[in-house]
């Protein structure tokens, strides 16, 4: 029986080439990118699977409470955290605080070479017993002032590997032997992700960073045993035992409690904690960078859609081609084919349709793993093509393909009456409101993901018009920092300053793009109890406004010759200090209780100092000089986590990094003088400089990746959409010749016959947009709201996909229609 099947399905197949080839091109590239997207997020959730005990590894996260403006499944928590964890559950022996990666000048032999690092608790190789090359055996803790490198890491910084016992600088701050060369693991894993937060190629005691932390808290006069319970910097791991009876939910409870027990009553009211395996620390925190959304879900939803088109092509495709086998259908019920034989017959021919569109699918993106794994990509082979989970999820699609876009078409064509089926010219039993409910459905999903793709693309160009560009003089970010410095950064500034090539020089607190924030409370008055705002807080030098090209809008800048704009370390503050003079947004002001910041000039506000950060819980009241535009350089809009506004206050002292605007004709003889005076000044120094727009992509070039893929699949869709419109163009206009030659007999002229057909075809499109529109605008606005420079979602991206639908439709069935619409009425009225 099935071998009969077969054998009619290749005849079909030959039979109805176009439409075989239209239905196999939609489902191949609607197999590509579902399998491309599934196939990324099961090697994101591989990530650390290799490591032994793997599956009783966890991170500690943060869940905010109540209106908690903290994050959701947030994995960087508390400092004090790990701490206290140890003393409250000492049956887990292994809970290790490390802090998150990042970027750290390496010094050796007077070069510096930038290293991700990550500083680590004893016993983190406990948990991650990375293979040991050199030096410390495999799961050694690392001795005061060591550090451990991988392979990658030694030969970036050395040019090879046996480099045990050889001395670096990090960050001009820590004096450190090698005393360990890793082998970075050879399965996926975050430690060498390359993302942002994770990838670790230098590996240092936590205890070093610690120090410096105690000592400038000591410095300003606070209390270093205080436990900083607001300073959210480190990732928490925790191991259990092979032997410890593992329930999550119960342990989440029971962490539930030691937050309440243990942390302080205003932490208490917004947070809680619970596990995250190990293996979700990578998508999760991708998730938080992404404003919430779960790159590799939006990916396999994308492609998902890609998909759900193609089948809609095919089914669509299908009808027609079962319309026109009507007589075939009609003498296989003459002869006593049953009504349940015809579906297993058509839905078969159906999976055999889909197998070939699978094989030749896996054909290509075996060949594509393939040559990743050439390429040396960890975890990426062919095999991932054999991941059980993979079939399963197919298994699940090809039946719902199959029930749907097979046998909803078999059954349409069985239930038409059999005197219906051997008319000569056959019967479609085919309902034109089914057709334009599939073709506008397809460009319905095809028209929001272009709505999303182009607000991404508007989003990214809103980003990119902060950066310096070949418009405005660039700047030049010094990533050593200033504590660090064998001079005066002061002194550095003015040799700079010397050269005509450079413009300004200012200080930073954070580096520009950087995804970091800091904030305090400050209120209108003095009174503990009044209404605060939360204003995000930036230490800066003087010539910020200038150096960094955000104007102020009224007021002034800070000045050399004004005593009161500097503003002392919070250690040398007290109750009667002050007045200091600050600078504030339209934002900040406006949540302190004025209009704007130009009609806060004058007046005061009062910072809030808790007994953390100065010898006494204080409030110091601040004069606002001037009303600074909005902020540039910014990444993230924190206003999603609480923050109601910046302010900026003059405290070179706390700003740790220089930036250097360069004029941009004589950009080259800037640099160079740039490079110069540093040899003079610091010549044991390592200088490290970095265009700031440099810093941009650094940060943003994921969101760029995202936009991208987005944007292809909506093409991928559109072009499948379009490729299933030419498939029924050509069918629809040759059931509808009768119908154009009898209207040509009664008078219609060509041109309007070809505009009748153009509409009739363009109807569905223009309607499945017009309904795509508010979803497409709901979409973008949830992207947007996550950036710190949000477009205005105009008419643009509705237009573009309306546009692109009809020019896609356009060509699609434009020479069909006009096919049909020349045909010589006798020619098709001849039998008649």
């Amino acid at each position: 029986m099935f071998a009969h099947y077969t054998k009619m399905a290749l005849k079909a197949l030959m039979r109805f080439k176009l439409h075989s080839a239209i239905s196999l091109s939609s489902l191949s590239i609607g197999f590509m990118c579902f399998l491309s997207a599934i196939l990324l997020s099961n090697y994101a959730d591989s990530f650390d699977r290799g490591f032994e005990n793997s599956d009783r590894i966890f991170n500690l996260m943060m869940r905010p409470v109540g209106d908690s403006p903290l994050p959701d499944r947030f994995p960087i928590v508390n400092q004090p955290a790990a701490r206290y964890l140890r003393a409250a559950f000492p049956e887990v022996p292994n809970i290790v605080r490390a802090s998150s990666g990042f970027p750290q000048a390496v010094s050796y032999n007077g070069q510096s070479i930038t290293v991700d690092a990550k500083y680590i608790e004893p016993r983190f190789f406990d948990i991650f017993p990375l293979e040991t090359v050199f030096g410390l055996q495999q799961g050694q803790d690392l001795p005061p002032n060591t550090a451990a490198l991988t392979e990658e890491g030694a030969q970036l910084i050395f040019g090879r590997t046996d480099v045990v016992g050889e001395r670096i600088i990090v960050e001009n701050e820590h004096d450190v032997t090698v005393a360990a060369v890793l082998r970075q693991p050879d399965f996926p894993s975050h430690l060498s992700s390359g993302i942002a937060f994770f990838n670790t190629d230098l590996y240092l005691p936590i205890e070093m960073p610690d120090e410096l932390v105690r000592q400038s808290i000591i410095e300003n006069g606070g209390d270093p045993d205080e436990d900083r319970w607001g300073n959210q910097s480190d990732f928490v791991y925790l191991e259990f035992p092979e032997d410890y009876d593992l329930d999550v939910a119960e342990f989440n409870q029971r962490l539930d409690e030691f937050v309440k027990s243990t942390l302080p009553e205003e932490r208490v009211a917004i947070q809680t904690y619970e596990l995250l395996p190990v293996n979700e620390l990578v998508p999760t925190q991708l998730s938080f960078v992404t404003g919430g959304f779960d790159l590799p879900d939006i990916l396999i939803a994308a492609g998902a859609l890609v998909l759900l088109i193609g089948c809609l092509n095919y089914s669509n495709l299908v009808i027609a081609q079962l319309s026109l086998r009507s007589q075939e259908v009609g003498v296989q019920k003459i002869l006593g084919a049953k009504r349940s034989s015809l579906l297993v017959q058509y839905c078969y021919e159906t999976f055999l349709f889909l197998m070939l569109a699978l094989v030749a699918t896996l054909v290509i993106l075996g060949f594509i793993l393939y040559q990743l794994q050439a390429a040396n990509v960890v975890g990426i082979s062919p095999a991932l093509l054999l991941t059980p989970s993979l079939w399963s999820t197919l298994l699940a699609v090809m039946v719902v393909i199959v029930a749907i876009a097979g046998g909803y078409p078999a059954l349409r064509t069985a239930l038409v009456p059999l005197v219906t089926m051997m008319r000569p010219k056959g019967s479609s039993g085919y309902s034109s409101r089914m057709r334009n409910l599939m073709v506008g459905l397809q460009f319905f999903i095809s028209g929001t993901l272009m709505i999303l793709a182009t607000v991404m693309y508007m989003q990214n160009q809103a980003m990119t018009q902060q950066l310096d560009g070949s418009l405005l003089d660039p700047k030049i970010a010094i990533n050593v920092p200033a504590d660090t410095f064998d001079v005066d950064p002061e002194l550095l500034a003015t040799e700079l300053k010397r050269n005509p090539a450079i413009m300004s020089v200012s200080q930073v607190d954070i580096l520009p793009w950087s995804i970091s924030n800091s904030s305090s409370s400050f209120t209108r008055d003095r009174d503990i109890n009044s209404t605060e705002a939360e204003l995000s807080r930036h230490s800066v030098g003087y010539e910020y406004t200038e150096t960094m090209s955000q104007a102020l809008i009224a007021g002034r800048d800070f000045s050399r010759d004004r005593s009161s704009d500097l503003l002392p370390n919070s250690g040398e503050l007290t109750s009667a200090s002050g007045p200091f003079n600050v600078i504030i947004d339209d934002m900040a002001a406006q949540n302190l209780g004025w209009e704007n910041a130009t009609e806060a000039i004058g007046q005061s506000i009062y910072r809030r100092y808790d007994a953390n950060t100065s010898r006494d819980e204080i409030s110091v009241e601040m004069v606002v000089i001037g009303a600074m535009s909005e902020r540039k350089y910014e990444f993230l809009d924190f206003t999603a986590f609480g923050v109601d506004g910046h302010v900026y206050m003059l405290q070179p002292q706390n700003a740790g990094y220089l930036i250097v605007r360069v004029d941009r004709d004589l950009l080259n003889e800037g640099l160079r003088h740039i490079d110069s005076t540093w040899s003079q000044l610091m010549p044991e120094v390592p200088l490290k400089r970095e265009f700031v727009d440099d810093l941009f992509y650094q940060t943003y070039g994921m969101f760029l990746g995202i936009s991208a893929s987005i944007g292809i699949l909506s093409l991928f869709g559109f072009f499948v959409a379009s490729i299933g419109l030419l498939g029924n163009a050509t069918f629809i206009t040759n059931i509808r010749q009768r119908e154009v030659g009898i209207r040509k007999v009664m008078g219609a002229s060509s041109n309007r016959l070809l505009r009748m057909l153009l509409l009739d075809f363009a109807k569905p499109i223009l309607i499945a947009n017009a309904l795509a529109w508010p979803l497409g605008f709901f979409i973008g606005q949830a992207y947007t709201s996550f950036f710190a420079a949000q477009v205005n979602i105009n008419f643009m991206p509705f237009l573009v996909s309306l546009g692109l639908s009809a020019a896609i439709a356009f060509a699609a069935v434009f020479s069909q229609s006009l096919k049909s619409a020349r045909v010589r009425p006798a020619m098709v009225l001849r039998y008649e």
